[in-house]
């Protein structure tokens, strides 16, 4: 539901606004950009701002890979 989708977005800390529409009705979305590493577990393991090439991303994602533990 929009309202679980709000709260799960809280929940990340994540920004996202609709603005004006067009006269055709479309708008543009302003957000956040993040990506979000979760575990088989469905628990946040780590998550990456623009500032992160996709190398450091990959160090860092084979890292969580390999020290991985269930709860």
């Amino acid at each position: 539901s929009p309202e679980e989708v709000r709260a799960a977005g809280g929940d990340y800390r994540v920004y996202a606004s609709a603005g004006p529409r067009d006269e055709d009705g479309d708008y543009l979305v302003d957000h956040s950009v993040l990506i979000y590493l979760l575990g088989p577990d469905g628990l946040l393991l780590d998550c990456y701002g623009p500032a992160k090439t996709a190398a450091q991303i990959a160090r860092s994602v084979r890292r969580h890979m390999e020290t991985y533990r269930p709860l």
